[in-house]
C-alpha cells in the first residue's frame, strides 16, 4: 500500500492492535505510521488512539471514526464490484478466514477454480482455529464450524458438516469393523482436541444415544495429522466428512459405524456455515465464491 488515507490506517491499527505490527503489514516504519496518527489526530482535534494500552485501545471518538471507516469502505466495495459485475468481470480483493483443515482439505481446491474463473479477484485466505471477531478485522468472508450469524452479519449454509468415524481398510482388517459404538472402547482411538473443546461423542441411532469419552492411542489438536495417522492405519478416526470424503471413494479409508449420527462440539454444528456482513449480500464476488463454493461442496461429498 503505497499511499494510505485516513479511513484505512485506523482500520489497520484497529485490526493489528499495534503500531510496530501495523507498520509492518504495510511495509512502513513504525515513525511513518505514528506520524500519520499524529496528523490525523490534530485534523480532527481529537485522541483516537489510547498508546499507553496494550494492545492499543481506539478512544470513543477513535471507534465513532472507525464505525465510519468501515460504512464508507464497505460503500466503496459494493460500488466497485457493481460496476465491475456490470461489465462482466468481478475484481478487486476477496479476503477470506477460516480453519485450517477446511482451507487445506476443502478449500484450496476451490479457490483454484474460481480464480481460473474470475482472475481479476484477488484472493486472500487466512487459516486459523482461533475465533476471528469479524467485526475487529476487514474479512469479507468467514467459513466457520458454527453459524454465528444474526445481527449484522448474514450466514449461508454450505454443506453437510457431520463428523464420519473412519479407519483405513489394513486397520479394520486386524481389529474388525465396530458394529455398535459400545465396540469403540477394543479400539484404537485417534482423537482430536482443542483447548476448551469437549472431545466426547454423542453416537445417535433410531431413538439409541450412547456417550462415548474416546481413549486416545494418539490425540492431537491438528485433525491433518491425524488423518495422516488414519491412513496409515493407526486407528479410528472422527473427522468432517468433508475432509475424508475422497479417501473414502477410493477405498483408502472405510466408514464405521454409518448409520450411526456422529456430533460432538469438537466438530461444530451439522452445517458448515459462509459468514459475511449484511452490508456485503449484495457484493457480486461474495455471493459468487458462496455459490460455487456450494456447489464445489456438493460435489466433494456426493
Amino acid at each position: 500500500m503505497s499511499r494510505l488515507n485516513p479511513l484505512d490506517l485506523l482500520l489497520e491499527i484497529d485490526a493489528a492492535g499495534s503500531l510496530s505490527i501495523t507498520a509492518a503489514r504495510l511495509g512502513k516504519t513504525v515513525s511513518a505510521i505514528s506520524k500519520m496518527l499524529t496528523a490525523l489526530e490534530q485534523q480532527l482535534g481529537c485522541a483516537l488512539v489510547d498508546r499507553q494500552a496494550r494492545p492499543l485501545r481506539l478512544t470513543d471518538a477513535g471507534l465513532v471514526y472507525l464505525d465510519a471507516a468501515r460504512r464508507i469502505r464497505d460503500a466503496l466495495g459494493e460500488t466497485e464490484d457493481r460496476l465491475a459485475t456490470e461489465r462482466g468481470h468481478p475484481s478487486g480483493r476477496l479476503r477470506i478466514t477460516t480453519s485450517v483443515l477446511f482451507g487445506t482439505a476443502a478449500l484450496a481446491h476451490y479457490v483454484h477454480t474460481f480464480h481460473q474463473r474470475f482472475p481479476d479477484v484477488k484472493v486472500e485466505v487466512s487459516l486459523s482455529d482461533d475465533y476471528v471477531d469479524l467485526a475487529r478485522t476487514d474479512f469479507d468472508l468467514a467459513i466457520r464450524h458454527e453459524q454465528r450469524g444474526g445481527g449484522q452479519w448474514i450466514a449461508r449454509p454450505l454443506c453437510d458438516n457431520s463428523a464420519w468415524l473412519c479407519a483405513s481398510p489394513d486397520y479394520l482388517a486386524r481389529a474388525g469393523m465396530p458394529e455398535h459404538p459400545d465396540n469403540l472402547d477394543q479400539h484404537a482411538m485417534l482423537v482430536y482436541h482443542y483447548p476448551s473443546l469437549d472431545t466426547r461423542w454423542v453416537l445417535t441411532h433410531a431413538g439409541e444415544q450412547r456417550l462415548i469419552e474416546p481413549r486416545a492411542a494418539l490425540e492431537s489438536d491438528s485433525n491433518d495429522f491425524l488423518i495422516t495417522l488414519a491412513l496409515a492405519g493407526d486407528g479410528v478416526l472422527a473427522c468432517p466428512g468433508w475432509s475424508v470424503a475422497h479417501h473414502v471413494r477410493n477405498g483408502r479409508l472405510r466408514r464405521c459405524l454409518s448409520q450411526w449420527h456422529f456430533s460432538s462440539e469438537s466438530y461444530g454444528d451439522d452445517q458448515l456455515w459462509a459468514v459475511y456482513p449484511s452490508s456485503s449480500r449484495g457484493t457480486a464476488k461474495v455471493q459468487q465464491f458462496i455459490d460455487g463454493l456450494r456447489d464445489h461442496l456438493a460435489q466433494v461429498l456426493r
